[in-house]
């Protein structure tokens, strides 16, 4: 299902449409899309770069964990 974005939207928006369309182009499912993803980590990972760990969860006693 194509979106027709409004052609007043800002460009950051304009951007993440057409990402979104490439995407869709290129893969067939989310789960490829995810599989994709993963190995481009693990490349990336292997070429030295750093990734932070996830954020932790907030909790009601202490709004940081």
């Amino acid at each position: 299902m194509k979106e027709k974005p409004d052609t007043r939207m800002d460009p950051v928006l304009e951007e993440c449409y057409r990402m979104k369309e490439a995407f869709a182009a290129k893969f067939n499912s989310m789960q490829e899309l995810y599989d994709y993803l993963v190995a481009e980590t693990e490349k990336n990972k292997a070429l030295g770069w750093k990734y932070l760990p996830p954020p932790q969860p907030r909790n009601e006693d202490n709004k940081e964990v």
